[in-house]
């Protein structure tokens, strides 16, 4: 049987029957802050452990990842877009996931209105925002994307369409913003939630898995348990999602038992 403690350390479902708090009901806000824990723990460790570790040891990361003739991994951001977009293709929550900034490489990520607004007080007092999409007719949080590794510094530095070149680490380089439509969830939309965001980081390791056998430029990667720290290696995506699991089990429990 897996029990919570179990199930937050891993990308499995949590069965009914262990589920002791089935009729909480959380706030939307406390909905936000939990998601947002795990997406900053799953960034983080992407940017850090694949991205940054993989570069030193020979592996490619690009912005045209996706195209057949590039031989590379998704950026940081990236990353981020293509959780977004399983979430969305699959449907199964009503959760909205954006990277915007003030100072984007793609201009269709540049904040406007409110959002606009709101990130100008977030860079003042580094603080989430969260407030009511009155034109969409959805709930929204803002949370700080800060510079957490070079990778993220560089990228942005050295990008041929980059409006700003002075990046540093620990700067607020955007926000990630997140909608709902509903002003609270129950426990089992919560698990929702947290479910379709683990499975979109899975699924868009695994698209970039996919590509790997088709690399002719260099020696292919051996995939399995180890993390490209210990070479010319990536984990499996089952073994990415149970770290992030892992490492955000903590914060994430506290959110869940309201602590």
């Amino acid at each position: 049987m897996l029990g919570l403690t179990a199930w937050l350390g891993s990308c499995q479902p949590l069965p009914e029957e262990t589920a002791q708090i089935s009729g909480k009901l959380y706030s939307i806000k406390e909905a936000f802050e939990i998601v947002a824990t795990e997406n900053d723990v799953a960034r983080t460790l992407y940017t850090k452990a694949i991205v940054g570790a993989g570069k030193k040891n020979g592996l490619k990361f690009h912005e045209d990842w996706e195209k057949d003739e590039v031989e590379a991994g998704p950026l940081p951001a990236l990353f981020l877009r293509g959780i977004a977009g399983d979430i969305r293709k699959k449907g199964e929550v009503p959760l909205g996931l954006f990277l915007g900034s003030d100072f984007p490489i793609r201009k269709s990520n540049k904040f406007t209105g409110k959002q606009a607004e709101l990130f100008a007080e977030m860079r003042v007092d580094a603080e989430p925002k969260f407030f009511y999409d009155e034109e969409n007719k959805l709930y929204t949080a803002m949370f700080p994307d800060f510079a957490v590794a070079a990778p993220c510094v560089n990228c942005h530095n050295d990008h041929p369409e980059t409006t700003k070149t002075d990046w540093k680490l620990g700067d607020i380089q955007g926000a990630t913003t997140w909608t709902y439509p509903g002003d609270s969830v129950s426990f089992e939309e919560l698990q929702g939630i947290i479910m379709a965001y683990r499975n979109g980081a899975k699924a868009t390791f695994q698209s970039y898995l996919d590509k790997v056998p088709s690399f002719t430029e260099n020696e292919i990667p051996e995939i399995g348990s180890t993390w490209p720290a210990a070479g010319y290696q990536l984990p499996t995506p089952e073994v990415f999602v149970d770290s992030v699991g892992e490492l955000a089990s903590a914060e994430t429990l506290k959110g869940i038992l309201k602590l």
